[in-house]
């Protein structure tokens, strides 16, 4: 059960554990920054790391990592996320850090200019890696809307933004009507009075953001790649689409979650055209996009192509495939339970989509009411219309057409 402690505090508690996730989450991201400031959300989340008020660098990562502990942060579109794995014992610390790292950094220029030099390899490696070009291009050309904006910002942004620049933004966006927390795990009833203390107000002062996916093929030619990859993308199933996102769910699973799915096993098992294939389901409060990323030699990408189009065209949900993603996805759930950061991870996506937030109990229940008929009308929605299409390659380009991309 998933309780409400205080305004945007949530606390899911499992008994037994003797470990505790905790996320400060923040409404802030890309959707949110002006052009010329692209990418602060991403160097402030960096540059936290370096000093608090009270701490120094080694003492806000030492605590928590001598004891097995995990300490990281991620920037989203739309959210920056602070997070801490620990034993429960050592709860106290690990909440406290976390607090100062959000409300309280001391932003100077030595490690502005340092944090500028780490996220500029993170740029230029980027570049270097194709599956990156590949989600990069897919934003920056196929999404119409906010978040076709770069999360890293651009190679001007990031040499450009100043410490005023960080500690003015941070000011904006770092207060308590913008921060939501997510607990999972066990912690003893009288530490939970600090987190009850904590005053946070109801809702994100940023307001949600909608985008959609554009009609197009994209093509990104690098040499450095001995494969290409591509990404089939298709409009989604937002997440308060009730009654397509369950049955979508089972559709997924089926579709590419383990050996047994049916992507892997036709187009790596039985055609051998691809190491791995898999499916990318972006979902946010209003809109969403599902793809598939798979990558293979020159030699067979539009086999792969023709395979994969054919296969989706003539899909057959029989009942076999219909129970295998039906019971993998209700076994995931189950195993979600045990793992603190996991479920911690699956309340986020509500959380910060500003929805209410949903119990394992309440989402497996709404699995196991879907039907058949229900995973087909997903397909109808999911797989049938027209497709985009982006690929990275290091030679050729292939001779496809939109209207291919149609199922």
């Amino acid at each position: 059960m998933i309780k409400r402690l205080a305004e945007n505090i949530f606390y899911y508690e499992i008994p037994g554990v003797r470990s505790v996730t905790i996320a400060f989450i923040i409404g802030t991201g890309p959707v949110y920054e002006p052009d010329n400031l692209l990418g602060i959300s991403h160097f402030i989340e960096h540059t936290v790391f370096r000093k608090t008020k009270k701490r120094s660098l080694k003492k806000i990562k030492l605590p928590i990592e001598q004891v097995g502990g995990i300490l990281n942060a991620w920037t989203d579109k739309e959210s920056t996320v602070y997070y801490a794995k620990v034993p429960s014992t050592f709860f106290k610390t690990a909440f406290q850090i976390l607090k100062e790292l959000v409300f309280e950094p001391d932003f100077i220029e030595k490690n502005v200019e340092l944090e500028r030099k780490i996220i500029l390899q993170e740029y230029y490696s980027d570049q270097e890696i194709p599956e990156q070009r590949l989600f990069n291009k897919f934003f920056e050309n196929l999404i119409e809307g906010p978040h076709s904006k770069s999360i890293i910002g651009t190679e001007e942004t990031i040499k450009n933004i100043t410490l005023n620049d960080i500690i003015n933004f941070h000011n904006e966006m770092y207060t308590p009507y913008n921060v939501k927390l997510i607990l999972a795990g066990y912690i003893e009833p009288q530490d939970l009075k600090m987190v009850e203390e904590l005053s946070l107000e109801d809702g994100f002062k940023t307001a949600k953001h909608k985008s959609k996916l554009k009609t197009g093929i994209v093509c990104d030619k690098f040499n450095e790649t001995q494969q290409m990859h591509f990404l089939f993308s298709h409009e989604g199933i937002p997440l308060t689409d009730e009654e397509y996102a369950y049955p979508a769910m089972v559709l997924n699973t089926l579709l590419s979650s383990g050996m047994s799915s049916l992507l892997f096993e036709y187009i790596r098992e039985k055609k051998g055209l691809v190491y791995d294939i898999s499916t990318t389901n972006i979902q946010s409060k209003e809109w969403g996009v599902f793809s598939i990323y798979a990558a293979t030699s020159v030699e067979n990408s539009e086999k792969l192509f023709k395979e994969l189009f054919s296969l989706l065209k003539n899909f057959n949900l029989t009942k076999k495939l219909f129970e295998y993603g039906k019971k993998r996805l209700l076994g995931s759930l189950e195993l979600l339970t045990e793992s603190t950061s996991a479920l911690t991870s699956l309340y986020i996506q509500y959380l910060v989509n500003d929805l209410e937030v949903k119990t394992i109990d309440k989402i497996i229940e709404r699995i196991k009411q879907v039907t058949e008929k229900d995973v087909e009308n997903a397909y109808e929605k999911l797989i049938k219309g027209q497709w985009s299409l982006t690929y990275v390659t290091p030679e050729k380009e292939l001779d496809i057409a939109t209207e291919e991309l149609i199922i």
